[in-house]
């Protein structure tokens, strides 16, 4: 029963890092003005080209999305008696996104003038709301708390599954961005994006396929 609770907290806790995930995202470089992508990614590698707002919902989009998914990714690596493959591929989610991630929050701070005034209605991040908790693919929280409850092998399913939704929903979301006109940056990332959320459905799959 402690356990219960505990994970219980730990869940709670975690959706409010995701409400407030990119004011976490801007707490995080705060203190560091050196911190900024690398220079082949860096906003600043093509001044010429202009940050649209679309660009900013990208950028905004992906840190919620990659934060829920360390957050998911950390919830099953506190369970126990987790099948192999899926502890393999929850480990490699938290130490694939660092990187990614820091990029992101740099770009967040140098392209603030960009972000729109009010939620977007139309374009890639229309309907997502105002903390990009309505993007497509992103849990409830019953989905959530059904996650935390369960173990093996229920515990594996629940979180391929989440994750096979959020990937189909970061999938929609490059591809609506690669439609347009994107920073020369957010191309190429939303590109890179593409190619891991396919890779990862595939192998999200294969942790389904091997479950009892």
């Amino acid at each position: 029963m402690r356990r219960r609770v505990v994970l219980v907290a730990l869940l709670t806790l975690a959706l409010a890092t995701a409400a407030v995930g990119v004011s976490l995202a801007i707490a995080a470089t705060a203190g560091n003005t050196s911190a900024a992508p690398s220079a082949s990614a860096s906003p600043s590698a093509s001044p010429a080209a202009p940050v649209t707002a679309d660009d900013y919902c990208y950028v905004e989009a992906m840190i919620y999305y990659r934060v829920k998914e360390q957050e998911l990714a950390d919830t099953l690596l506190r369970k126990q008696g987790i099948d192999a493959g899926a502890l393999g591929f929850a480990t490699g989610i938290t130490e694939r996104n660092e990187d990614e991630l820091d990029d992101l929050r740099a770009w967040y701070l140098s392209w603030a003038d960009a972000r729109p005034a009010e939620p977007p209605t139309d374009g890639p991040c229309g309907g997502h709301g105002a903390d990009h908790a309505q993007m497509p693919g992103m849990p409830s929280w019953s989905t959530l708390q059904g996650f935390v409850d369960a173990q093996h092998p229920d515990a594996e399913r629940r979180f391929a599954e989440i994750l096979q939704a959020q990937n189909a929903g970061m999938i929609a979301l490059v591809t609506l961005i690669l439609e347009g006109d994107p920073h020369p940056a957010v191309a190429e990332s939303a590109e890179e994006v593409l190619k891991q959320a396919e890779a990862d459905q595939e192998t999200l799959q294969g942790i389904l396929d091997a479950l009892p």
